[in-house]
């Protein structure tokens, strides 16, 4: 395990109070080794390692949701039209994370301003090189070269585009795929790790996928500084054009798009 990574996993274990010697996550996950020349290739792209807790150490429980979710939406888990209620999807997407380890991109996101042209990297997202992936969404035909404006289909070709280029380069770790970053994954290494991704309000896409393969998409975001309660289901294409998104490399059969 890299000094970060060994670092970050000892303040998670502060955080949830673990008693010495429990396990965190699942066996062998703990022996992630990245090749030198593929840290320093991710590390242009902001990609940060860490060890999502497994749902024995810590399960998603109303402690923990209290804790991580301190200021959720009303309904948070009330059932939904269609059945399961955002708790419940949270709780049922996570279980593909927990117990592994994942990378997650750290890079800023601007306080954006719908119909502005802005790019991550920066607080005020005026500056286009800031964004380490800026190069790729030409490439995926988003037509104004940011993480705002985008649709489902776009965005697919967009991760379609990272997945190859990465493969291609061999910057991808095996048996990991780069995908949107999971909600409770967002909320988990914001709380502890990025609270700066809550000093601007607009919200980040984030989705897990269901047995049929078809993506549940959320907003993700922040309530107030330092916090990262806010979740609530998108259902059509005019909200996704307010969101920006951030990357996360997870396992591949956890991340198939």
């Amino acid at each position: 395990m890299d000094g970060g990574l060994e670092e970050r996993t000892r303040k998670l274990r502060e955080f949830f109070a673990f008693e010495p010697g429990r396990e965190l996550a699942a066996p062998g996950s703990l022996k992630f080794e990245l090749r030198r020349e593929v840290a320093r290739g991710l590390a242009h792209f902001n990609i940060e390692w860490h060890v999502i807790p497994s749902a024995e150490a810590v399960p998603l429980d109303d402690s923990y949701l209290a804790r991580l979710y301190p200021a959720a939406p009303k309904g948070f888990s009330e059932p939904h039209e269609q059945g399961l209620s955002r708790r419940e999807r949270i709780v049922e997407g996570h279980r593909r994370q927990q117990g592994r380890v994942v990378g997650v991109e750290t890079t800023r996101k601007p306080c954006y301003l719908p119909g502005n042209r802005q790019f991550y990297g920066t607080s005020y997202g005026h500056d286009a090189t800031a964004d380490p992936f800026a190069p790729y969404m030409g490439r995926a035909g988003m037509m104004n070269g940011t993480r705002y404006a985008h649709n489902y289909l776009s965005l697919r070709e967009f991760l379609r585009v990272v997945n190859e280029d990465w493969r291609a380069r061999s910057l991808m770790p095996a048996g990991y795929r780069a995908t949107v970053c999971p909600p409770a994954v967002f909320n988990l290494v914001g709380t502890l790790f990025h609270p700066e991704w809550s000093e601007s309000e607009t919200l980040e896409l984030g989705f897990y996928r269901d047995e049929q393969g078809n993506a549940v998409c959320y907003a993700v975001g922040s309530n107030a500084p330092g916090d990262f309660s806010y979740v609530a289901e998108v259902e059509g294409e005019t909200e996704w054009s307010l969101m920006g998104f951030r990357l996360a490399l997870v396992p591949e059969e956890e991340g198939k798009q």
